[in-house]
C-alpha cells in the first residue's frame, strides 16, 4: 500500500500521528496531500510546487495513504472483493506495519481522518482499532463531510440546493409531496423529480456550491469524481492559498511526471486521483449501509475523541444530512454546548455542538459536531485556515488567531 509520511514541523517526536485517506470509494489520499491539507500545492504549470502554509503537518505528523489497493500507486496482482470490511482490514494491517517500520512513533497519540466516503472507511477501521489491543495509542476520529447513510445524503443534497434557492418552488413541492426525504430506496416519482433537479444543478460544483467550477470540460479528475458520485448515488502569507477548482487535475499532471514518480519511489504508471475499477466493483450493499451502529459502538467505548465536521457549502455530503445523522444517534447535547459559534480571526467560523457521552475512568471521551461556514466538501481546500484551527481545537490546542497564519 503506497503512502507518503510527512513529519510535523513542530516537535515531531511528540506530536500526534494522523492517518489520512480520501473517500470515493476509490480515491487517493495523495489528492488530499496535494489539494487539501498536505505541505505542498501544485502550481498552475502542473510541474512545480508551492508551500502550503496552512498544512496540517504544522502541528501533527501526517500519513497519507492510497487505499484500497488498486488506487493510485497501490498495486496488486490479486483479485480483490472491494468493500468496507476488506478496506478496514487492509487499513488496519497498514497501521500495524507503519508502527513496526516507525516504532519511534508508536507511543504518540494516533488519530484517523478522512472525508466523504471516509464516512464508511473511518468508523469501520476505528472499530477494529478500538476493539483490538494492537494500537493502544489510538485516540479517535476527525471526520469531514462524511457519507453516513445514503438516505441522509440524498435529502442533504437536494435540501441544501433548495435552501440555496437553486431550485424552483414547484419542483421542491413535488419532492416534498412524494416524501422523497424519507423514502429509501427512492421511489419512481422521487427518481424522476431528482433527475430534473440534477439537470438544474449541473452547472454548479455540488462539492462547493459557492465556488467556481473547473472549466476544463474533460478534466480527468473532475470526470472521475463525477463518475464515482454517480456510482454512490446509484447504490505562508496573510492570505490562505487561493481555491483552485482544477487542483485535482494539476495534481494528476504532477504525479504523472516520470521524475516525480522516481523521486517518491513509486511505480512508473498512469496515476489517477480516483480508480474507476475500485469504484465500479465496490460492494453496493456496503455503499448503502448506515453507519449509526459503528458510531454508537465507538461512542460507547468511552475512551475516544470523536468529531464530525461539515463544510456548509457542500451539497454532496451536506451539513443538512449530517445533522440528521448526528441527532439520530440519540445523544443529548451538553448543557450550554449546543450550537455554539466558534471563531477564527474574529469571524464566526461555524457552530459547534458537544454531546454528553459516556467516559471511562481516566479517559476524556468526547463527541462533537462542528460546521465550517463557507467550506465545501473538501474543507481544507476551501477554508484552509478554519480547517487548521479546527484541528487545533480537536487536539486540545488553543486557536491563536494572531499566529495561526504566520506559523
Amino acid at each position: 500500500m503506497f503512502y507518503w509520511f510527512v513529519e510535523s514541523q513542530r516537535d515531531a517526536a511528540n506530536a500526534p500521528v494522523i492517518l489520512w485517506t480520501n473517500g470515493g470509494p476509490g480515491c487517493s489520499g495523495l489528492a488530499g496531500f496535494l489539494t487539501e491539507q498536505g505541505p505542498f500545492r501544485v502550481k498552475a504549470d502542473g510541474k512545480t510546487l508551492s508551500v502550503n502554509h496552512l498544512a496540517w503537518n504544522k502541528i501533527v505528523n501526517m500519513v497519507f495513504i492510497e487505499q484500497p489497493v488498486g488506487v493510485g500507486f497501490s498495486k496488486t496482482d490479486k483479485e480483490i472483493q472491494y468493500g468496507d470490511h476488506q478496506a478496514a482490514e487492509d487499513n488496519f494491517k497498514f497501521v500495524l506495519g507503519f508502527f513496526k517500520r516507525y516504532p519511534e512513533y508508536k507511543g504518540n497519540d494516533f488519530y484517523i481522518s478522512s472525508e466523504s466516503y471516509g464516512g464508511h472507511y473511518m468508523p469501520t477501521l476505528g472499530k477494529l482499532l478500538a476493539d483490538r489491543d494492537d494500537v493502544p495509542s489510538f485516540r479517535g476520529i476527525f471526520l469531514g463531510n462524511p457519507l453516513t447513510y445514503m438516505m441522509y445524503r440524498d435529502y442533504g443534497q437536494y435540501g441544501t440546493a433548495w435552501g440555496h434557492q437553486l431550485l424552483p418552488a414547484p419542483l421542491w413541492m413535488q419532492y416534498d409531496a412524494a416524501k422523497c426525504a424519507t423514502t429509501f430506496p427512492a421511489s419512481e416519482a422521487c427518481q424522476k423529480v431528482t433527475a430534473e433537479m440534477d439537470t438544474i444543478l449541473s452547472g454548479f460544483d455540488v462539492y462547493a456550491l459557492g465556488f467556481p467550477t473547473c472549466d476544463h470540460g474533460t478534466a480527468a479528475g473532475q470526470q472521475e469524481r463525477l463518475q464515482l458520485m454517480g456510482k454512490v448515488n446509484q447504490a505562508k502569507g496573510d492570505l490562505p492559498p487561493p481555491y483552485q477548482p482544477c487542483a485535482s487535475d494539476l495534481g494528476e499532471k504532477y504525479l504523472n511526471l516520470p521524475e516525480v514518480q522516481t523521486a517518491i519511489h513509486a511505480q512508473h504508471t498512469e496515476w489517477g486521483d480516483c480508480s474507476r475499477v475500485v469504484g465500479r466493483h465496490y460492494n453496493s450493499t456496503d455503499l448503502n449501509e448506515p453507519m449509526m451502529p459503528y458510531w454508537q459502538h465507538l461512542i460507547q467505548k468511552g475512551t475516544l475523541n470523536l468529531m464530525i465536521y461539515s463544510g456548509d457549502d457542500d451539497a454532496v455530503c451536506a451539513t443538512l444530512g449530517s445533522q440528521q445523522f448526528v441527532w439520530d444517534l440519540g445523544y443529548a447535547p451538553m448543557e450550554g454546548k449546543s450550537w455554539v459559534p466558534w471563531t477564527v480571526q474574529h469571524q464566526t467560523a461555524g457552530f459547534r455542538t458537544e454531546f454528553a457521552v459516556p467516559s471511562k475512568a481516566g479517559a476524556s471521551a468526547s463527541f462533537s459536531f462542528v460546521t465550517v461556514h463557507g467550506a465545501g466538501h473538501m474543507v481544507p481546500a476551501t477554508q484552509p485556515a478554519r480547517s487548521l484551527a479546527l484541528l487545533k481545537s480537536f487536539l486540545g490546542m488553543e486557536i491563536e488567531d494572531a499566529t495561526l497564519l504566520a506559523e
